[in-house]
């Protein structure tokens, strides 16, 4: 299993200054291709797939489906170079919320 990177130009090429591969996306449609594309295609390669926070965004309700499952790869979401996106509760959050654990 690897890692890979779902993101805009910067952040792939900065992930692949550190060995992981990657795709750039830069709209709605690319980011549900590409991601259709590693989930479905690359499934058991990729272990671990790593996302901007802004292309989770595009990916919208379809993200939270899968981070839902058992599949692989895990979801890991990352601000890009612009930083956190204010007011984006991260997945941990979103699952506290959800079933009512507050620490």
């Amino acid at each position: 299993m690897r890692f890979f990177i779902l993101g805009d130009e910067d952040v792939v090429l900065a992930f692949r200054f550190a060995g992981v591969d990657g795709v750039i996306a830069l709209n709605s449609e690319e980011v549900n291709l590409e991601f259709d594309k590693i989930c479905k295609e690359f499934y058991g390669e990729v272990g671990v797939l790593i996302i901007t926070e802004k292309n989770s965004l595009l990916l919208g309700d379809k993200l939270l489906e899968w981070e839902l499952t058992d599949s692989y790869p895990l979801i890991v979401e990352i601000p890009d170079m612009d930083g956190h996106i204010e007011g984006k509760k991260s997945m941990l959050e979103t699952i506290r919320k959800a079933i009512g654990l507050s620490v």
